[in-house]
């Protein structure tokens, strides 16, 4: 017997399969309905298990009341016997198993590792609340909470779909200032261990790229002779493998170039230019930057012995931008080269640096 697949029935899900030579179908739900499509794909890996352990209800009760929110306590013959069905929630647990088979995501697989911690099955919103304040409770980031939020309104929206998260105004990225950037270029260009990913840093700093943008980034990508980077593409973690990369469109699936400075000129200029697909910046092997290896090595070890307070790489890109505006270059113009909307600069960065004076009155 192979796998059951859920299939399209008009507006239902449909499932449909032989067993001992007899043919089975079960409608139920809405096939645009991702809650009703996942309690389906559920149902399809218990018929199929209990089929190849003998345990298939012909009369296919206990599928239903599973679907209906009941409790099934037949034999699993087909015999229902004294069998009476009792109220019981879908369990959440299962659903979410269910989903990990079907597509494997770390955020499923860490909420499912959360709700097995909780000291109690969720069966109830009241439950669902203690859940989300539980997570809030023990310290967990907002983003991941709203994560998980959305991940269980998909899977049990009867509970979770009146919770919602507050989340405060994200503060503004803090930019290093010119002493600190100076002191870490010089400790990197002057370290025996860290030496070799100076340029990388120089680069991040002076270009505002993104750290995907800068990992991915192929000599034919960069003009020395008109002093332009050209930006399109991006190295980005495979989300089915994370140790592994893959060509995509930048984050706003938008071209643009951006100008090439002294500093930077003089840096890419002093590199053994490779081939036009060749990445500009590898590891000392030869292989692609892994930017969380950079994060919790070279860069907060960098930062922690210079005693500057601990900002991430990607704060190299706000220092770009908010230098940029100090400078007087107008956001309009930033914006264009950094791949952001106005607004985004307007909200985030302006007065980072430098702030307004007031007139006196």
């Amino acid at each position: 017997m192979r796998p059951i697949k859920v299939r399209q029935n008009g507006d239902s899900c449909l499932l449909r399969w032989s067993y001992e030579g007899d043919t089975y179908s079960l409608t139920w739900g809405k096939w645009t309905d991702a809650v009703d499509k996942a309690k389906m794909e559920y149902i399809a890996r218990l018929v199929y298990q209990d089929s190849l352990s003998g345990n298939f209800d012909t009369t296919l009760h206990k599928y239903k009341s599973w679907l209906e929110g009941l409790s099934y306590t037949g034999n699993g013959n087909g015999s229902n016997g004294n069998s009476t069905p009792k109220p019981k929630q879908p369990p959440l647990l299962k659903l979410l198993e269910q989903r990990l088979i079907e597509h494997y995501s770390a955020a499923d697989y860490s909420l499912l590792g959360n709700l097995k911690k909780f000291k109690e099955e969720i069966r109830t919103p009241a439950q669902a609340k203690e859940f989300m304040k539980w997570l809030d409770d023990k310290g967990l980031k907002v983003s991941s909470q709203k994560r998980y939020l959305t991940i269980l309104k998909v899977l049990r929206r009867d509970l979770f779909e009146t919770i919602e998260l507050r989340v405060g105004e994200k503060p503004r990225p803090k930019p290093f200032s010119v002493n600190e950037v100076n002191r870490i270029l010089d400790y990197l260009y002057n370290d025996p261990h860290y030496s070799h990913y100076y340029d990388f840093v120089l680069f991040l700093l002076n270009s505002g790229l993104r750290i995907s943008e800068a990992i991915g980034m192929r000599w034919q990508d960069i003009d020395l002779d008109k002093r332009e980077i050209h930006v399109y593409e991006v190295l980005n973690r495979d989300k089915g493998n994370s140790s592994k990369r893959k060509r995509q469109t930048t984050k706003t699936t938008k071209y643009r170039v951006v100008p090439i400075n002294n500093k930077l000129y003089q840096s890419l200029c002093n590199r053994s230019k490779g081939n036009p697909e060749d990445l500009v910046f590898t590891t000392p092997t030869g292989l692609e930057l892994d930017d969380h290896n950079l994060s919790q090595r070279m860069w907060k070890k960098t930062l922690e012995k210079l005693g500057i307070p601990h900002r991430p790489l990607y704060n190299c890109r706000s220092t770009f931008i908010s230098h940029c505006i100090s400078s007087g270059i107008p956001p309009h113009d930033v914006a264009a080269i950094v791949g952001n909307s106005p607004d985004v600069i307007f909200k985030h960065y302006l007065g980072s640096i430098k702030k307004p004076v007031l007139p006196e009155l």
